[in-house]
């Protein structure tokens, strides 16, 4: 296969879909190290795509420079890497370049930044190196005469300590070389990509690959004029009156291609932040379930996004169930949904358990176990309705030799039970139990897999079972007669003169036992039965029969393998979190017509490493190439998540004014005073001056002390303030460094972990993507003169940040960088002056402290002052802004630095003394008209 770009002439081989491993085991050591390997290699992808060749082809070389800028990274940092020691190398007859490697079972990480994690175990997947060192830095494996082999690891035993992996050269198993000691090396786990790599040589479904090639950019999606939107029967009123005009709008388009069978669509979904486009995305999948009755997948990027999907549409079947008349035992069948997927990774809780495969799975095999399953269940029944006279005489000897066990003391007596009483404690144990196994299999088997003969034979049965239980709970029955009458087996006849008002016990006694036969009986047909009740057996069950299913993206590459339903319509949540590349792997799914994308292409984008990869556009989504195609985008423009003070900045400059405040954001009580003071208000911009960006250690993130301080002071006045109260309180603390998120966590310290009530979350912009709490803190980190503010600048990381919190969003920053950065956070700057939400750090007493050392010197203060009057031009004229920047320049000047010891340690009378000292400068300066 060759890949040619659009207008372009160059051809370059691209390996075929086994070919992964070749490919990146074709480079060497040198070649991973060279930043520039594939850069001349690697052409920018198109907007749009003249061949399904063309398409997958170009996403080939990008893929393979990510790999290796993958394992550049990795080299990066080899001597923390988790590694072990070979016991044993055999290579495999006749089959090239494969070995077993028996390793120690310790894997160790030379680096203490685990920070109690769990020791790594090795998986299919990972790249590793065999080598004959444990080297400090990449260069130490190039020294010649050095053994350095990637691996890949292809399988392992149960307990990882044999693996069968494949070699990037052929090993001299049998070299004297060989005989010093070997170790692994573990690099990266390349499973997400090889899946990616090998959808792109996968061609198939490609009626919906072709929709979205649009080789004519200039061209707007028109969708077939057969489709009739029937919105009023596709939504119920009672699930319309829960959505907005846009949300029901949207809902509606995109159900209403349901109707076209011989055209495949692709709907995109624009949903800003706080829109309800979870809520829009659980009604849409709930009527594509109930009402269309079609075969879905559902896939997001990650495993927090679609565990999060999955728990909100699980919370709408379960409510659609409530209040319902005549629930019984089949009420709330969830067999249906489905969620797959890592166990550990998805952080499974007990809201989505029930739809998780690990555990359908689980209760799946005790329903169909031999001694606590369906049949043992009706068996007992059967055998209690047939011989429960019987039983009961075993039940008064078992009594009779508690008696005789009885000798300690003579006066103690034990009461037997009646006739009656056994019959009614026994039947109500029995009915119970049956009734709880029943349930359980029919909450988790698939709908479609049990027909609805069975389901009305289970109801037929739960009802004669109450009607049965209800005859032995009259008053009038007495335990003779009835033993008497249960003495004939239930298969007699017995005339209803004979017995007068006990024959309905007996027709009821006969009724049970005849439905309990008939639905054993049918039970035994079931194809389950047949194929086996194993693991393996069940989860294929689950997977090819469930109606809707919830994976990754990355996942669904599962899907492709084995017998399976098609799936007739695709719903991608956080769609512009995904590079395109990995969107091909769910689209090529058997039987896709249909493709609903959410997102907002304005956050942030997919992550990619390598510089030559990005700037090629491998980040892009599909979300985001459609979009700027002119591809039709069905807008949710309400936001009911900030308050409007919070949301009137990113609203403006990221979504052109679309947007509106929802009504309860609108309302007074939305608006939270959780401190004192107009600085902490809905919305505001803390200027932070004094600071300084540094990194910790050469080449690490950047941080800033004075606003990681002015933070902690923050978030401490804040549990102050909360301290005592019975209302939750969340906080979130966000910044564009890691270095800085690590400064502020060990600031914190674990002092808030376990509060109940009060949390506060320290991460990255990227961590806290489609995360929401009350409070929101940035700290934008960069203080420098000339207004260099590198990637704080990217438009999508700027807006993840200032559209997380609900109450308050208050923003830590240098305002001179800021406004010299010619960056949009120059116009938010201006845009909080203008709004009259700027505030200096030092107005607030305790915020004064982050920033200014306690004075202890007047005439150094008088001397500083003087030194800010003489020093502008005697014509100018300056803002208050510019004379106290001067001023605090000055100071820190004087000092050498912000800060002589940590606020903790600060004396209270001392900081009162400074910020006294710092006023009276203020008035000196204001005397003379500078301020």
């Amino acid at each position: 296969m060759m890949m040619k770009g659009k207008g372009s002439t160059k051809k370059t081989a691209v390996p075929d879909a086994n070919g992964l491993y070749d490919a990146v085991f074709s480079l060497s050591l040198k070649n991973i190290l060279n930043e520039n390997f594939f850069k001349d290699k690697v052409e920018k992808i198109p907007e749009s795509f003249g061949s399904v060749e063309q398409y997958f082809g170009s996403f080939v070389l990008p893929l393979l420079e990510e790999t290796r800028s993958e394992l550049y990274s990795a080299m990066d940092t080899i001597s923390k890497a988790p590694i072990t020691t070979v016991v044993s190398l055999k290579s495999k007859k006749n089959k090239a370049r494969l070995y077993d490697v028996v390793v120690d079972h310790r894997w160790q990480n030379r680096s203490n930044s685990n920070h109690g994690k769990e020791p790594y175990e090795s998986f299919p997947g990972d790249i590793l190196i065999l080598t004959d060192t444990k080297p400090e830095t990449a260069t130490d494996l190039l020294k010649v005469g050095r053994i350095c082999t990637f691996v890949s690891v292809l399988s392992k035993n149960e307990i990882g300590t044999t693996l069968k992996v494949k070699a990037s050269k052929d090993i001299p198993v049998d070299d004297d070389s060989l005989k010093k000691s070997l170790f692994l090396i573990f690099l990266t786990n390349v499973t997400p990509i090889k899946r990616i790599f090998h959808s792109l040589h996968m061609s198939r479904n490609l009626n919906i690959v072709k929709e979205i090639l649009c080789s004519d950019p200039g061209v707007v999606k028109r969708y077939c004029e057969l489709v009739c939107v029937q919105q009023n029967k596709l939504l119920g009123p009672r699930l319309l009156s829960g959505l907005n005009d846009s949300q029901a709008k949207t809902v509606s388009t995109c159900l209403s291609r349901m109707h076209c069978n011989h055209k495949s669509s692709v709907d995109l979904i624009w949903g800003p932040p706080g829109t309800g486009k979870t809520k829009t995305v659980s009604i849409l999948l709930f009527n594509l379930l109930k009402v269309m009755k079609c075969r879905i997948l559902v896939c997001a990027p990650t495993n927090v996004a679609i565990t999060e999907v999955a728990s909100r549409f699980l919370k709408l079947v379960k409510e659609s169930f409530e209040g319902e008349a005549g629930r019984d035992i089949l009420s709330c069948p969830l067999g249906d949904i489905l969620l797959f997927g890592n166990k550990e990774r998805l952080k499974i809780g007990a809201e989505i358990e029930e739809i998780f495969i690990d555990h359908r799975v689980k209760r799946l095999q005790e329903c169909f176990g031999q001694q606590i399953g369906w049949k043992h269940h009706l068996d007992s029944m059967k055998a209690f309705l047939e011989g429960c006279v019987s039983q009961y005489h075993i039940f008064l000897q078992n009594e009779l030799k508690k008696k005789k066990d009885i000798s300690s003391n003579e006066n103690e007596k034990l009461e037997n039970k009646s006739f009656l009483e056994f019959v009614r404690d026994s039947f109500k144990s029995l009915k119970t139990s049956l009734r709880k196994c029943l349930s359980v299999l029919f909450r988790h088997i698939p709908g479609n897999y049990i027909s609805g003969n069975i389901l009305q034979k289970v109801k037929s049965l739960s009802r004669l079972l109450d009607s049965f239980e209800a005859l032995l709970l009259q008053d009038n029955v007495a335990s003779k007669e009835l033993e008497v009458l249960f003495s004939h087996s239930v298969i007699e006849d017995l005339s209803q003169s004979s017995m007068n008002e006990k024959y309905l016990l007996h027709k009821k006694r006969s009724e049970c036992h005849s439905a309990l036969n008939i639905l054993q009986n049918l039970f035994h047909q079931l194809d389950i039965l047949k194929k086996g009740i194993g693991k393996k057996s069940l989860e294929d069950l689950c997977l090819q029969k469930a109606s809707l299913i919830f994976c990754t993206v990355s996942s669904s590459y599962k899907l492709h393998s084995g017998k399976m339903e098609p799936f007739k319509f695709l719903v991608i949540d956080e769609a512009a979190q995904l590079k395109e590349s990995e969107t091909t792997i769910p689209l090529q799914l058997p039987g896709v017509q249909h493709a609903v994308l959410i997102g907002d292409e304005t956050q942030l984008p997919a992550m990619v490493k390598s510089s030559v990869s990005d700037k090629a556009g491998f980040g892009r989504s599909l979300f985001e190439r459609l979009s700027s195609l002119g591809h039709t985008k069905h807008l949710l423009n309400i936001q009911y998540r900030m308050h409007p003070s919070i949301s009137s900045f990113p609203n403006s400059n990221f979504y052109c004014d679309q947007i509106s405040d929802g009504p309860n954001v609108k309302k007074e009580s939305y608006r939270k005073n959780f401190l004192p003071g107009q600085m902490f208000g809905p919305y505001s911009f803390i200027n932070i001056v004094g600071g300084k960006e540094e990194n910790e250690n050469a080449g690490c993130s950047i941080r800033n002390m004075v606003e990681a301080s002015a933070v902690v002071i923050i978030v401490q006045k804040l549990y102050k303030a909360w301290n005592g109260s019975k209302k939750k309180l969340s906080i979130g603390v966000v910044s564009p460094y890691n270095g800085q998120v690590v400064a502020i966590q060990q600031k914190l310290g674990r002092k808030y972990e376990n509060r109940d009530g009060f949390s506060v979350r320290v991460k990255s912009v990227d961590g806290f993507q489609g995360s929401e709490e009350d409070i929101i803190i940035i700290s934008t980190v960069r203080s420098n003169s000339c207004g260099s503010i590198g990637f704080l600048s990217k438009l999508q990381r700027v807006n993840v940040a200032l559209t997380r919190a609900r109450h308050c969003l208050w923003i830590l920053g240098d305002e001179r960088t800021l406004t010299r950065s010619n960056s949009v956070w120059g116009t938010l700057v201006h845009d909080a002056k203008y709004r009259r939400c700027f505030f200096n750090a030092d107005e607030d007493k305790d915020l004064a402290r982050a920033m200014f050392a306690p004075r202890s010197n007047v005439d150094e203060d008088k001397d500083l002052a003087t030194r800010a009057i003489v020093a502008p031009k005697r014509n100018a004229l300056y803002s208050k802004a510019d004379v106290e920047k001067l001023c605090f320049e000055l100071m820190a000047e004087r000092d050498g630095s912000t800060r002589k010891k940590p606020v903790d340690s600060e004396d209270e009378s001392q900081l009162d003394e400074g910020t006294s000292k710092l006023e009276k400068l203020r008035q000196r300066l204001a005397a003379l008209n500078f301020m």
